[in-house]
Formats: C-alpha cells, structure tokens, sequence
C-alpha cells in the first residue's frame, strides 16, 4: 500500500515550481552566424569570394594591354552531420499530476498527454540549439569541427583556417605573468591579432568574447580598464554603473575598448562522458569579427515522411500498438560554418580559474 505524505492533503494549491534554468543559450549563434541556408541535397555550399589584394599593372602605351587574371571564387561543399533524438515518454505520466499542476489535479489525462509530449519537444530543441552553439565555439577556437556518433565514424570538418590565428601564450606572454598582479600584456596582443586579422581575411575585428581568468588579466590593463569603466558611463544616462562581478547565461557586455565589444562569456554542456565542460575554456579569448558571416546551414532531412526536404528541424511523432507506446523523433542535419573563416582568432592567455 502506498502512504501519502500527510503534507500533501494540508493545502491544495501548489506554491512553487522549480524550473529548469539550465536551457541552452545562442549567444555565439546570434551575433556571429545570423545567416540560415536550408539545403534539399545531403551537401552544403558557401561560396567565398577569395580576393587578392592586386594592383593595377603598368604598361606602356606603345604595348599591349597585359592580361589580368579574373577575381578567384572558391565554393566550398560541405556534408552536414546527422542528429535523431528519439524519446519514448513515459505512458503512466498522463495518470500522474504534471509539473506545475495543483495537487489533486486539475488537467484531464489527454491534457496532460499534451503536456508531457510539449516539453519532450522544447527539451529536443533545447539540446538542438545547444548542439549548435557547440559547433559555433567549436569553428571559432580551431576552425574546424570533429563529429563522432552511433554509426558515425570519427571525421574532422575542417573550414582552413590560417593557423597563424590560433595563438597559445606561455611563460612571460600571459597575461596573468606578472606576479604583482599590476600588468598585462593585453593592449600589446590585441593590436597585434587585430593587424593580423585584418591581413588575413580583409575584416576588422569588432568583438572580443572572454573567458573569465582571460577578463580579469586583461583588466590588469590600466588603459583598457578605465576605457570600460568610461564606456559604460557614457552608454547610462543615470550613471547607475555596477563595477563589481557581473555575468548572465551565455554572454554579458562589459563595456566598449576602442571600437572593440568586450563580452563576457559563460556557458557549459555535458559531454559524451556525461561530464560537463566549458563550452569555451577558461583562459581563451575570441577575437571575431561581425564581417565573418557565420551560417548556420542545414542539410536534407533523409526521410520520406518528409519528401527528403529543406527543413531546419523536422519533428515527428508515432504510436506502437502493443504494449502501447508513444514516440518522438527530432531529426535535423546542421552544420555551422564560419563563411570567412579567417575574420576570428582564438588565443588563450591566462592559466584558468584554479588551474
């Protein structure tokens, strides 16, 4: 026999639900990968102007015109990985009180079949989105993508991106070396990624995503540290400035360096080792610029429920006839792609937190 807890029958309203604050947030997708490509086809294609920066010949004008090679156009075909997050929810939740619903009940058994089914489906999402931002930091720190799965050999998608921009500091070039804790080196490294950024790919750096040991070296930086401090007084109009700790899930403002965005960026996710990690270790910082045009593309859905379409994501649901059985099915093949792969540069420049 089952025993109730006396508490339970005390009052018949329920005070509180506990959510879940753990969602997947789209701080790397938004700002850097706004552009959506829905392909009908396994593959993927990113043309990229390459570009030279050539000068106009001189001839004489007793000679014939020198013959100048046409602008080269590179297409760059990619093949998407494939994600299917398959549920069978539990088919006793409908006879129970959903999360959230007074005690006692007050949904009808289909009601919260509904219910149950819904957050299946935001939970689908969910993981989707953050599979996404994965890729994004992913592309960003190396350039390149390492995809394993259920019947997916281990395979490397790599965007070619100039090694010269991913920069390991050690000894002396941290920013965090000095032992009084009054110096930093940023001011120095960051005119230096930002002249190579531009040399590279043609695109001006706009942004800096740190981490957070990254942050607080470069805020040993006198110069930069008053220029955030001036930033944000000027951005509020009542001068209500917060100096102290700050941070939001996914990425926070801090404030404006010269013509550079200086965000503050935390976020994790649960690897295949059901251990969690930083979506971008401690100690890096993200030098990108907006001129990347990121792209968030995905390939056909391998379905024919769906006519093998262009679709972003593709739900579907079906039902087992003995012993009865209601399942979920989230499939999608997407793929993020830095279009300029060499308008970012990743650097770490500080021993992490506890490390």
């Amino acid at each position: 026999m089952t025993i109730i807890p006396q508490e339970l029958y005390d009052t018949n309203l329920l005070v509180q639900v506990v959510t879940n604050l753990k969602t997947a947030q789209t701080f790397l997708l938004d700002n850097f990968f706004p552009n959506i490509v829905e392909s009908d086809t396994q593959y993927v294609s990113i043309d990229v102007d390459v570009g030279k920066r050539r000068m106009s010949p001189f001839v004489s004008p007793r000679q014939e015109g020198k013959l100048v090679e046409a602008r080269h156009v590179q297409t760059n075909v990619f093949e998407p990985p494939y994600i299917k997050d398959k549920r069978a929810p539990d088919v006793m939740r409908p006879v129970r009180r959903q999360i959230g619903e007074r005690i006692g009940g007050s949904l009808s058994a289909g009601e919260r079949m509904m219910a149950n089914i819904t957050f299946e489906m935001e939970d689908q999402i969910d993981m989707l989105k953050r599979r996404q931002e994965w890729m994004a930091a992913q592309a960003l720190m190396t350039g390149k993508l390492t995809v394993s799965g259920d019947g997916v050999p281990t395979s490397t998608i790599d965007f070619n991106r100039d090694a010269a921009l991913t920069y390991v500091a050690s000894g002396s070039s941290l920013w965090d070396a000095d032992p009084s804790g009054k110096t930093s080196r940023a001011t120095e490294d960051v005119r230096s990624w930002i002249s190579l950024v531009l040399k590279k790919s043609g695109a001006a750096i706009t942004d800096l995503v740190c981490t957070n040991s990254a942050y607080n070296a470069m805020l040993k930086d006198e110069g930069i540290k008053q220029a955030i401090f001036n930033s944000s007084i000027r951005q509020n109009s009542d001068a209500n400035i917060t100096m102290g700790p700050n941070a939001a899930r996914g990425a926070v403002l801090q404030g404006i360096w010269g013509g550079l965005n200086i965000w503050l960026y935390n976020d994790w996710f649960v690897d295949e080792n059901d251990v969690e990690q930083p979506m971008i270790p401690d100690g890096m910082v993200l030098a990108i610029s907006r001129d990347m045009m990121g792209t968030r593309a995905y390939g056909a859905i391998k379905d024919p429920q769906f006519s093998y379409g262009a679709l972003a994501y593709a739900p579907k649901m079906w039902f087992q006839e003995d012993p009865a059985q209601t399942l979920l099915m989230m499939q999608s093949a997407p793929l993020v792609i830095p279009s300029r792969v060499n308008a970012c540069l990743a650097a770490t420049v500080a021993k992490p937190i506890g490390g």
